[in-house]
C-alpha cells in the first residue's frame, strides 16, 4: 500500500509538473506576440509609421497581426498621399506667389518675414537672407511695417488711398511708385497664420495720369485765349457798342455769356486741378483762426442761399484753434461744398456749416438736408468727372477732386457720410498750430 501510494503521488506530481510547463509554454506562446503586436501598435501610435507585426502563426494571433500590417499599411499610404497633395499645393502656393509681377511680402503671426517673391527680392534683398528677420528691418518704408503691424492685431486687409499712400521705391536703380494692399492669412479654423503685403507698381499708371493731365492743362491754356476774346465781344455787345439790341437778341447774348462763364470755370478747374496734381501749387501755410475760416467763407454764400429760400446755419465756437492753411486754398474747398449742397437742396431746405475741435486738427463740415448721394457712388465720389445720373447740374465733376487734393495737401482728409433722401455731410480736416487755444470738446 505504501509503494502504490507513492506511486500515485509521483505519477500526480510529474501530471503537476508537465501540466504547468505545458501551460507556461502555451501562455508563451500566445502572449508572446500579443505583447509584440502591442509593442508594434504603441510605435505605429507614436508616428513610427514602418513599424511591422511580425506574422509567426496562422492562428488567431497570426490573423491578428496581419490584420495590424495592413492597417499600418494601409496608413504609409494615406500618409504618403496627403505629403504629396500638400507638397504639390506648397509648390503650387509658391510657384503662384514667385510669378506675380508686383513684390509680395509673406509675414509670419509676429510680423517676421516668411517668404518674398522675386519682384520683392529686387527691392529688399534674397530672401534667404531675410527669412525671420522682422519686416520693419528690410522695408524701406516705414509705412509698410505699420500696414503690417495694423493687419496682425486688427485682422483686417489694410490698403492705401490716395496720392500721400503712394510708396516710392528703387528697383534696378529706377524709381517705382507703389501702392500697398495688405491682407491677414488664416487657416480653415480662422486661426491667424501671418500676413500677405501686395506693393502694386502703379508708376505706368501715374505717367499715363500725368500726360493726360498734360494735355488737359496745355488744351485748357491754348482755349482760354479765344474764350477771352468770344467774352470780351458778347459783352460788348451786350453794352449796345455795336447798335441797339432787340428783346431777343440780349436774351441770346445773355446765355452765351453764362455758356462763356460756365466754360471759363471749367478750364480754371482744368488748370487748377493739373498743378495741384503736378505739385505746382503747394499751399503757403500760415496761421489762421479756424473760426475766422469759416466764417468768412460761410457769409460769401449767405446771399445767394437765402435768396433761394434755404436756410443758412453756422456752428464755429470762439475757442476753436488756429490752424495751419493756405487761407484762399480752404476758402475754395468750403466754397466748392457749399456750392455743391446749395445745388442739391430744395427750397425749404437747410445747409449747415461747422467746426470742432479735436486732438491736433480741426474738423469742418458742410451738411444739407438734399437728395443724398446712392451707396454705389459713394467709393468715387472724389474722383474726377464722377457725376450722380438725376443729380442737379452746374459741374463738371471737378470740384469734389479738387476738394480732395487740396485737403491732402494740407495733410488733411475728407470724408462724406449720404443717405438718399435725407442729405450729405462733407467732412475734412485741417491741423491746428501749436499755439492753439484749448481745444473745444468734439461733437458730432
Amino acid at each position: 500500500a505504501r509503494r502504490w501510494f507513492l506511486t500515485t503521488l509521483l505519477i500526480a506530481g510529474s501530471l503537476v509538473v508537465a501540466g504547468g510547463g505545458l501551460a507556461a509554454f502555451l501562455a508563451n506562446r500566445i502572449v508572446r506576440p500579443l505583447r509584440e503586436l502591442g509593442a508594434t501598435m504603441a510605435g505605429l501610435a507614436g508616428g513610427d509609421l514602418e513599424a511591422k507585426a511580425q506574422v509567426g502563426s496562422r492562428d488567431e494571433v497570426g490573423v491578428l497581426a496581419a490584420g495590424f500590417n495592413s492597417m499600418a499599411e494601409r496608413i504609409r499610404q494615406l500618409r504618403r498621399s496627403d505629403l504629396g497633395k500638400l507638397l504639390v499645393a506648397q509648390q503650387t502656393t509658391e510657384a503662384a506667389i514667385d510669378s506675380l509681377y508686383n513684390p509680395v511680402i509673406v509675414t509670419d503671426a509676429q510680423g517676421g518675414v516668411a517668404k518674398l517673391n522675386p519682384a520683392a527680392e529686387e527691392i529688399f534683398g534674397p530672401e534667404q537672407e531675410n527669412i525671420g528677420k522682422p519686416v520693419g528691418e528690410i522695408a524701406h518704408d516705414s509705412r509698410i511695417a505699420l500696414a503690417v503691424s495694423e493687419t496682425l492685431s486688427s485682422q483686417r486687409p489694410v490698403a492705401g488711398e490716395g496720392a500721400a499712400s503712394v510708396l516710392p521705391l528703387v528697383v534696378d536703380g529706377s524709381e517705382h511708385a507703389f501702392r500697398l494692399r495688405t491682407t491677414p492669412m488664416r487657416d480653415d479654423e480662422g486661426r491667424l497664420l501671418g500676413a500677405v503685403t501686395l506693393l502694386e507698381d502703379i508708376t505706368h499708371l501715374r505717367e499715363i495720369d500725368r500726360i493726360k493731365s498734360d494735355f488737359i492743362a496745355t488744351a485748357s491754356h491754348e482755349l482760354r485765349t479765344p474764350l477771352t476774346s468770344v467774352q470780351m465781344t458778347v459783352h460788348l455787345l451786350l453794352e449796345e457798342a455795336a447798335g441797339a439790341l432787340t428783346g431777343k437778341q440780349h436774351e441770346v447774348l445773355e446765355a452765351c455769356r453764362e455758356d462763356c462763364d460756365r466754360l471759363e470755370r471749367l478750364m480754371r478747374d482744368l488748370l487748377d486741378l493739373s498743378k495741384i496734381e503736378a505739385g505746382e501749387s503747394a499751399p503757403h501755410l500760415a496761421r489762421i483762426g479756424a473760426r475766422d475760416l469759416v466764417g468768412a467763407a460761410a457769409e460769401a454764400f449767405r446771399t445767394q442761399v437765402e435768396s433761394r429760400g434755404i436756410g443758412l446755419t453756422v456752428d464755429a465756437p470762439p475757442e476753436l484753434p488756429f490752424v495751419l492753411a493756405d487761407r484762399a486754398q480752404i476758402e475754395r474747398v468750403v466754397s466748392n461744398l457749399v456750392s455743391n449742397a446749395l445745388r442739391h437742396t430744395q427750397p425749404g431746405g437747410r445747409i449747415h456749416i461747422s467746426a470742432v475741435g479735436r486732438a491736433g486738427h480741426v474738423a469742418v463740415s458742410v451738411s444739407d438736408s438734399g437728395h443724398g448721394i446712392p451707396p454705389e457712388y459713394l467709393p468715387s465720389i472724389f474722383d474726377k468727372f464722377v457725376r450722380v445720373p438725376g443729380a442737379p447740374s452746374g459741374g463738371a465733376g471737378l470740384g469734389l477732386a479738387i476738394s480732395k487734393s487740396i485737403v491732402e495737401a494740407h495733410g488733411g482728409q475728407i470724408v462724406v457720410q449720404s443717405t438718399v433722401g435725407h442729405g450729405t455731410t462733407f467732412t475734412f480736416t485741417l491741423r491746428v498750430t501749436g499755439e492753439s487755444a484749448a481745444l473745444s470738446p468734439a461733437r458730432a
